[in-house]
């Protein structure tokens, strides 16, 4: 029954007479971001850590939102993924788990400058859709501080956007445990920042932080030689911690954490 009304909809191309509730995913390294369509302003968030499995509760939430479709974007965690699509296949919901593309067409359109396409991890994608659609046409800066670090270029051309690809780094987090485990250097906890680190703690903090303020004025820079003042929005698990030197160094950045989300709505609404 639930079948022949989607497709005496899709005979009549009449999609507005047909409530289809889309759930967005996005799946890193470390944290599950989730969000109803049309509510990802307000992303839900669980820290996974690598798990291979999610509390019920959150199941139970997505049940809650009687989700015909499934949108995710999945980086790494494939147990997880495995997990997940699992459990929509138990209740007969439909899922895709989004891959990055070589075009974007929408309000806007966003090409993919990457030299095979397939390659550029799909949180960077929509990452870059989801900020273009916050600023059109506008030369953008776009930062991911999570498990790793990216920072990617957003491009005005004479056909529209170009996603131009961009730099990855370990993030703050794994900087710290490559250091403790790879050195001799035990900090014993997190250092403070100081023009003049005179102790091992703050040395290594000041290192973390100013290896991403500098990958991040580099990238402000090579967008500046291409003829723009690049608008740097950035997101993720770490962003809260660097914020506010992100912020002091580099005056009207924006910290806004559903990027991923944001784009994977886009492309929802626009596919």
């Amino acid at each position: 029954m639930r079948q022949s009304v989607v497709e005496k909809a899709r005979r009549q191309q009449d999609w507005k007479a047909l409530t289809v509730t889309v759930l967005l995913l996005d799946l890193g390294n470390t944290a599950l971001k989730w969000a109803p369509l049309g509510d990802d302003e307000e992303p839900r968030t669980f820290v996974h850590c690598g798990a291979d499995a999610l509390p019920e509760k959150i199941f139970n939430e997505w049940l809650a939102c009687a989700p015909e479709r499934v949108i995710g974007c999945m980086v790494s965690s494939e147990n997880l993924a495995l997990t997940l699509t699992k459990f929509f296949n138990q209740h007969r919901i439909s899922w895709e788990w989004m891959h990055s593309q070589p075009l974007f067409k929408g309000p806007f359109t966003l090409r993919n400058g990457y030299d095979d396409f397939n390659q550029l991890g799909s949180d960077r994608w929509y990452a870059a859709i989801g900020a273009a659609s916050l600023y059109p046409g506008r030369a953008l800066v776009v930062v991911h501080i999570g498990t790793a670090t990216t920072v990617d270029a957003v491009l005005p051309g004479a056909d529209g956007l170009e996603f131009k690809g961009g730099r990855i780094l370990p993030g703050p987090a794994m900087m710290y445990r490559s250091l403790v485990k790879n050195t001799r250097c035990r900090p014993g906890g997190i250092g403070s920042p100081a023009e003049f680190p005179s102790n091992t703690t703050d040395a290594i903090s000041s290192g973390i932080l100013e290896a991403h303020l500098g990958v991040i004025d580099r990238a402000m820079a090579s967008v500046r030689r291409a003829g723009f003042e690049g608008k740097l929005i950035f997101a993720g698990g770490a962003a809260p911690l660097l914020a506010p030197y992100i912020e002091r160094e580099f005056p009207g950045s924006v910290l806004k954490h559903n990027l991923v989300l944001r784009g994977l709505a886009m492309f929802a609404a626009h596919s």
